[in-house]
């Protein structure tokens, strides 16, 4: 499960800049803060998860 949470977080911090700037290339100021809003929230989630997971211990 962690491996599978870490690949999502890796896959998420490539495309959230990237769409990013391609909205920003657009001039879509409304859909580029949207994004980072969203990349944001995911990736402090996704960091509080691994960190959940690392204080229960290895998972079976």
């Amino acid at each position: 499960m962690r491996g599978l949470l870490i690949a999502m977080m890796v896959l998420m911090n490539v495309g959230g800049p990237a769409s990013l700037i391609f909205s920003l290339r657009q001039q879509n100021w409304g859909a580029a803060f949207n994004t980072l809003a969203l990349l944001v929230l995911l990736d402090v989630l996704g960091f509080w998860l691994l960190n959940s997971m690392r204080e229960d211990g290895p998972s079976k």
